[in-house]
């Protein structure tokens, strides 16, 4: 019996032990941690830019008379040709004017009719006929005028375009005071869209394109994009037409206005979005975003030396692609570097890379 538990005894100090040391084993063994190895290739590389949208043209349609607003034309958002009418002004005080004006001129008239056969038979002065002709002709500027301030009751659209918001109604007293105009009338057969580039980015672009001058310059910058608020890009493509002469000198920045074809009328004066500027590099050194982090303001990634991880900082362009950044310093075409799993990284930990391509 003694000969017995003595056996068991050992036997359960050895099973112990073996199962001791094959969890030992298990919490050695090196991790496995995906990794690429860096390569050339061609890419395109988009950067995105906030940006408003402003009609070819847009005309304020205020109103240059005083009166009450009464009749509106069209409705907001209504597509109008140059001329069709938009707003009527009641003011009967320029109608009367008119009735006026016609019979001073009638009046006028009839003075000089009389005054001319007394002149020719030296009845009576000369220059009475001249007095009698310039007060016919002042009362035919009178009549002008009084028929263009009651046309100006009749309010036309200066331009083909969309209507904007009409904040006022019928019956509004409205006159050349008022500080909102009746309406906006945008010219939206094509639009242009601005955005803004910081000085660097702005000099970066203009010294990137062959020739002297702007214009030259202009001629060659490549087609830009341009994506609604809700994030969807519209199909046509739109070109660079015109930078800012000065930088703005609170923020730094240059005014660059694109010019999108906008036969639909989809894109409207006052929108907002994304200018999205491309940029073709045919031999581009890649690394995937989400294989990078920052430290201390720097961009940084886990080198694989050895099979042990080296963190080392990188530069990369301000353009990207949607996933990649564009290396410029840092890396060199073959270099292996940790995929993603950076966080439960430590400088020189010894990892088995998984490379997945």
């Amino acid at each position: 019996m003694k000969y017995i538990n003595h056996f068991l005894f050992v036997a359960l100090v050895a099973s112990i032990s073996s199962c001791g040391g094959k969890e030992t084993g298990q919490m050695g063994q090196i991790p496995q941690y995906p990794a690429i190895k860096l390569q050339r290739a061609q890419t395109t590389l988009e950067k995105k830019y906030p940006a408003t949208i402003e009609g070819r043209e847009d005309i304020e349609i205020r109103p240059k008379v005083e009166g009450y607003l009464e009749k509106i034309y069209v409705d907001e958002g209504a597509v109008v040709k140059k001329g069709d009418l938009l707003f009527k002004i009641n003011a009967p005080q320029y109608q009367q004017s008119v009735i006026s004006a016609e019979s001073a001129v009638k009046n006028a008239q009839i003075h000089v009719d009389k005054t001319r056969p007394l002149v020719e038979d030296d009845i009576v002065n000369p220059y009475e006929l001249e007095a009698a002709i310039l007060d016919l002709k002042a009362k035919k500027a009178d009549l002008v005028q009084a028929r263009t301030n009651l046309g100006y009751t009749m309010i036309k659209s200066p331009i083909d375009g969309v209507v904007g918001k009409i904040p006022f109604r019928t019956g509004s007293l409205v006159s050349p005071q008022v500080q909102n105009p009746l309406t906006v009338v945008s010219d939206i057969a094509q639009v242009h869209i601005y955005f803004s580039l910081d000085e660097n980015e702005f000099l970066s672009l203009y010294n990137s394109y062959q020739g002297s001058t702007l214009d030259e310059k202009l001629k060659h910058f490549p087609k830009v994009h341009f994506n609604l608020s809700n994030g969807q890009r519209i199909a046509a493509e739109g070109v660079i037409t015109s930078i800012s002469g000065l930088l703005d000198q609170q923020t730094g920045t240059a005014r660059i206005r694109a010019t999108f074809p906008n036969k639909d009328h989809s894109l409207r004066s006052g929108g907002s979005g994304t200018i999205v500027l491309g940029q073709t590099m045919p031999d581009a050194l890649l690394v995937p975003q989400k294989s990078t982090f920052e430290l201390q303001d720097k961009r940084m990634v886990y080198k694989v030396v050895d099979n042990h991880v080296v963190s080392t900082e990188i530069q990369v362009m301000s353009m990207a692609t949607n996933e990649d950044f564009v290396v410029t310093q840092g890396l060199s075409p073959g270099d292996v570097v940790v995929y993603e799993g950076a966080g439960t990284l430590r400088e020189d930990m010894e990892i088995q890379p998984q490379l997945i391509q």
